[in-house]
């Protein structure tokens, strides 16, 4: 764990060095923040499985894994105008040693549906061009999701109101 300034620091190096030598990063991080500013193209992982993959705004936006959805939960937000819906996950977590037989988030997973979830190891689904999500619960479904981080634009920003005093 980097102070946030030395991090931000690494952070605009390893930037620095991928622009000046056209290498390809291998960023390996829970914090979908800094994963965001550095990356074009992300892959979502949990006990080893992918779970999500896609262009950086694709894994940003619905539908989400529910794994994805999870992690972006856990974004930290400064602007107070920025809404985000809290998901605390519960239940066992998984052993690497003696993984779960179907999805490896079933133990974990908010939105799982049944048995098919213990016993299945979930199918690859093609959201769009390049964005695939493993998971049992249809597309039509998770497209259903709201997003999890909701930033107003401007129409929405000029209808709040004034505070007291400005």
């Amino acid at each position: 764990a980097l102070d946030v300034s030395v991090a931000a620091a690494v952070t605009e190096l390893l930037m620095e060095i991928q622009r000046e030598h056209k290498t390809t990063l291998l960023f390996i991080s829970h914090d979908l923040s800094v994963v965001r500013y550095l990356s074009d193209r992300i892959v979502v992982m949990y006990l080893g499985h992918i779970l999500e993959r896609g262009t950086t705004e694709q894994i940003f936006a619905p539908p989400y894994s529910p794994y994805t959805e999870a992690l972006l939960s856990a974004v930290p937000i400064a602007d107070p105008e920025v809404t985000k819906r809290e998901i605390v996950l519960e239940g066992n977590l998984p052993s690497a040693m003696d993984p779960p037989k179907g999805c490896p988030f079933c133990t974990r997973c908010p939105r799982k549906i049944g048995d098919i979830c213990d016993n299945e190891m979930p199918p690859e689904q093609v959201v769009v061009d390049r964005h695939v999500i493993k998971c049992h619960i249809p597309i039509e479904e998770l497209s259903k999701v709201e997003p999890v981080i909701h930033v107003p634009d401007a129409s929405e920003r000029l209808q709040k109101p004034a505070a007291v005093g400005q």
